[in-house]
């Protein structure tokens, strides 16, 4: 990933950023992609239907398959977020743990944007959940109650995840283990809340979808703030922002 620089109105070494217009397009292309294949689904209705019933058996015999995503979505985010404040914790140690300082920026504005315009469609859709059209007809391991179009918790697992895997080089093994371990947990939370019953294939493509699109705006907004920054300061920025992630980790626990 190249890293451009920012001239910022103080006196001080700009702060690098990364050259990401291709990325933001392709995102935007991909995440416009699913959400079309999404409402397509969605409106065909069969494949969304096949997916619940074909999980149900194995959520009444609550099979090792409906424990792990019972974890994964209770636990997941969690867990990557978790990940993420122990690489920063290990990288004020150990300086072969570069990765850019400025992707916990980038991590903290993904989640919080890409979450917030997910909730906000949600209303705007107001589909009904799984449990409301069903009934008894499914056993559904799911209390939630909210509108189902875009998953929220596929939105925001990807989300989350976003900024690590596209930002941060691969030059290294380590990071390319750390990309492949969060790639694996945030794709066990959105597939989880099918096998749980709690959305459709549909609403999960959708919230995927809505964290490709999120992501350029995220980026173009904590670009604004990275303005006002020097270089110099992002050591002790970044330990604000793995605050700040221990909140959402603390935050996802009790929720």
């Amino acid at each position: 990933m190249k890293f451009s620089r920012f001239a910022n109105r103080e006196n001080g070494t700009p702060i690098q950023l990364p050259d990401s217009k291709g990325i933001w397009l392709i995102c935007l292309i991909l995440g416009a992609g699913l959400w079309i294949s999404g409402l397509v689904i969605w409106w065909q209705g069969g494949i969304d239907k096949s997916l619940l019933f074909y999980y149900d058996s194995q959520r009444i015999a609550y099979d090792p398959v409906v424990v792990l995503s019972k974890w994964l979505s209770s636990y997941g985010m969690a867990t990557i977020s978790a990940i993420f404040i122990l690489y920063l914790l290990l990288s004020k140690l150990f300086k072969s743990l570069d990765a850019p300082l400025t992707v916990y920026l980038f991590t903290i504005c993904s989640f919080g944007l890409s979450g917030i315009a997910g909730d906000l469609l949600k209303e705007v859709f107001s589909r009904p959940r799984p449990a409301a059209i069903f009934g008894i007809e499914l056993f559904i391991l799911s209390q939630s109650t909210t509108p189902a179009i875009p998953s929220g918790h596929a939105t925001k697992s990807i989300a989350l995840i976003l900024p690590f895997i596209l930002l941060v080089s691969d030059s290294k093994y380590f990071h390319k283990i750390i990309k492949i371990i969060i790639a694996v947990i945030a794709g066990g939370v959105c597939f989880s809340r099918i096998v749980l019953g709690a959305h459709y294939l549909s609403d999960v493509l959708a919230g995927i979808g809505m964290a490709l699109i999120g992501l350029p705006l995220s980026m173009l907004f904590a670009n604004l703030i990275l303005r006002k920054a020097k270089e110099e300061m992002l050591p002790t920025l970044s330990l604000v922002w793995g605050a700040m992630l221990i909140f959402l980790t603390l935050l996802f626990l009790l929720l």
